[in-house]
C-alpha cells in the first residue's frame, strides 16, 4: 500500500473517532477493540491487548498510545501521527473553547447547570465502570491475573500517589512472569536440591545401582520395556511423571502477523530527543531560578506539563489529581475553574490529557492560544515519543514465552486501574454550589464537589448509563447525553 493510500485509510478509520469517543480511556479502550479487532480487523486480539499493555506500562495518555500505535504497526509512523492528531484534536479545541468560556462566567452558576453537570458525570461513572468491567473479563484468564486485577483496583482506591502505579504494573508483570516459569526456576532446582540431600544422608546407591531406576534433571523417570513396531524396531515413547513442566501457557502456536515498527537507529534518536525535551526546559527554568530570576510563567507551566506527561503512570485516573497540584496550588487557575473544566471533561470527545489544553488557556490569560498549545506538547509528547521509541523492542521480544508473561501481568494490573477511574470519578462527581465560608471575604458562593451518593438518584443515571451501553448497545455520546439530560429532568422534579 502506498503512502496515499495508508492516509486515505486513515482518515477513513480515525476521523470521527476525535468526536464520539466519549467516556474517557476505559471507554476509548472498548471503543478502539470493536472497531479495529472486531470490525476491520487491523490487528488480532492478543497484539491489540499487548498494545493496551504496554501503554499502561509507559507514562502518558494510555488510550491516545493505543490509538496511536494501532495506526503505527498498520501503516507507519506518519500514519500515527495523523491518526493521533485526528484522535485528540478535536477534544483539545473543544477544551480550550470551554476553557475560554469557563474564565468570563459569574462565580455563581445557575442550578440547572449544576444538575446537568453532575448528570454528565454519572453517566460518565456507569461507562467506566462497563469499560473496567468488560477489560477484567479479557485480562483475568487464571488465578494469578484475577488476584493482580483486584490489588490493582485495591491499592489505587485505597492510596494515591504517582509512584504507587508503575510499581503496581510491573509487579504485575514479574508475578506472572515468576508465576508461569515456576517450575523451571522454583520447583525444579528445589527438588533437584532436596533429592540430592535425602540420598547423600540415607547413603543411596548411585544411579548404576538402581535398577528400574535412572537419575534424570532432577526427576524419578521409569524405565518401561519399549514397545515395538512390526519391522522390530522400538517406537518413539516418552514415559515421564507429572511433575515434568508443562509447555508455557503463553506460547502459540500460530505467529502474529508482522508490525510496522521504526528502526533500531531511529528508535535509539527517538529516546534522546525524549532526554533532551525532558532535560533542556527543566534546566533552563532550574537556571533562571538558581540566578535570581523571574521564570516566565509559560516556561514554567510547559515544564509542569512535561513533568506530567513523564511521571504519569495509568492514564486519565491520574492525571487530574496531579494536574490540579501543578496549577491550582501554583495559584495559576482557580479551584472553581479547575472544577467546572474537569466537570465538562465527562461530556467532551477524546482523552483525558485535553484537560491540560484547558488549564494553559486558564493559566495564561494573556496568551491563551500559547498556553493551549504548551499544555497539548508537554502533556501528550513524552508518552508518544517512549511509545514510538519501545514499539521495535516489543515487536522482536512479542514471541517470547517470557516477554508474553510479563505482558499478560501488566496488562491485569493496568486492567485494574480502570477501576480507580470509576472511585475517583464517583468521589467527586456531585457539582453543588455552597455559601461562602466566614473567612473568604466575600459574601457570594462557591463552587464544590462531592460524591454521588449525595443523592440516590445519580446512582439511577450511572447503572441507566451502564446498562443502555452494555445490553442495548447506545453508543458512548449517547449514554453521556442521556446522563445530561436525566439531570435535566431531576433538577425540573425537585424544583416543583
Amino acid at each position: 500500500m502506498t503512502r496515499r493510500q495508508a492516509i486515505i485509510d486513515i482518515v477513513h478509520r480515525y476521523w470521527d473517532l476525535g468526536f464520539v469517543s466519549f467516556g474517557g480511556p476505559g471507554v476509548h479502550v472498548i471503543i478502539l477493540r470493536k472497531r479495529f479487532v472486531d470490525s476491520v480487523k487491523w490487528l488480532d486480539s492478543k497484539t491489540f491487548i499487548d498494545l493496551f499493555a504496554l501503554g499502561n506500562a509507559l507514562p502518558g495518555p494510555g488510550s491516545t498510545q493505543l490509538a496511536f500505535s494501532i495506526a503505527v504497526v498498520k501503516h507507519g509512523v506518519w500514519a500515527g501521527l495523523l491518526a493521533f492528531l485526528l484522535w485528540s484534536l478535536p477534544g483539545a479545541i473543544g477544551m480550550a473553547g470551554l476553557a475560554v468560556g469557563i474564565s468570563r462566567i459569574p462565580d455563581t452558576l445557575p442550578s440547572i447547570v449544576l444538575a446537568l453537570l453532575t448528570g454528565l458525570n454519572a453517566a460518565a461513572v456507569g461507562l467506566i465502570a462497563l469499560a473496567a468491567f468488560q477489560l477484567a473479563n479479557a485480562a483475568g484468564t487464571d488465578g494469578i491475573t484475577i488476584i493482580w486485577l483486584w490489588l490493582s483496583a485495591s491499592f489505587g482506591i485505597c492510596y494515591h500517589a504517582p509512584w504507587m502505579y508503575p510499581t503496581l504494573i510491573v509487579a504485575g508483570g514479574l508475578s506472572t512472569l515468576v508465576w508461569d516459569f515456576r517450575r523451571q526456576w522454583i520447583i525444579q532446582p528445589l527438588r533437584r536440591t532436596l533429592g540430592r540431600s535425602h540420598r547423600q544422608r540415607q547413603g543411596a546407591p548411585s544411579a548404576g545401582d538402581r535398577g528400574g531406576e535412572v537419575e534424570g534433571e532432577g526427576e524419578q523417570v521409569e524405565m518401561r520395556d519399549m514397545p515395538t513396531t512390526t519391522s522390530g524396531t522400538p517406537a518413539p515413547v516418552a514415559s515421564v511423571n507429572s511433575n515434568a513442566p508443562p509447555e508455557s501457557p503463553s506460547e502459540d502456536k500460530d505467529k502474529p502477523d508482522p508490525l510496522k515498527v521504526v528502526s533500531v537507529r531511529v528508535a535509539i534518536a527517538l529516546l534522546i530527543g525524549f532526554v533532551l525535551l525532558l532535560t533542556i526546559p527543566l534546566a533552563t527554568r532550574a537556571g533562571l531560578h538558581n540566578a535570581g530570576k523571574d521564570v516566565p510563567r509559560a516556561l514554567d507551566f510547559f515544564c509542569n506539563m512535561i513533568i506530567a506527561g513523564t511521571i504519569i503512570f495509568g492514564g486519565g485516573p491520574v492525571v487530574i489529581p496531579l494536574l490540579r497540584d501543578y496549577v491550582v496550588v501554583e495559584g495559576w487557575v482557580s479551584s472553581r475553574d479547575f472544577l467546572l473544566v474537569f466537570a465538562i471533561l465527562q461530556a467532551f470527545p477524546g482523552p483525558n490529557f485535553n484537560f491540560a489544553v484547558a488549564l494553559g488557556v486558564l493559566a495564561l490569560p494573556w496568551s491563551q492560544g500559547l498556553g493551549a498549545v504548551l499544555g497539548y506538547i508537554g502533556s501528550f509528547s513524552p508518552g508518544i515519543i517512549l511509545k514510538l521509541a519501545l514499539l521495535p523492542l516489543y515487536s522482536s521480544w512479542r514471541d517470547k514465552a517470557l516477554a508474553r508473561s510479563v505482558i499478560r501481568g501488566l496488562n491485569a494490573a493496568a486492567s485494574g486501574l480502570v477501576f480507580t477511574a470509576v472511585w475517583q470519578l464517583f468521589l467527586v462527581g456531585y457539582i453543588y454550589q455552597s455559601a461562602a465560608g466566614a473567612g473568604s471575604g466575600s459574601g457570594g458562593s462557591q463552587t464544590l464537589s462531592g460524591p454521588l451518593t449525595a443523592d440516590p438518584f445519580w446512582a439511577v443515571v450511572a447503572s441507566g448509563s451502564f446498562l443502555a451501553t452494555k445490553s442495548f448497545k447506545s453508543p458512548p455520546w449517547l449514554s453521556i447525553i442521556g446522563g445530561g439530560l436525566g439531570g435535566l429532568a431531576w433538577f425540573g422534579v425537585r424544583s416543583s
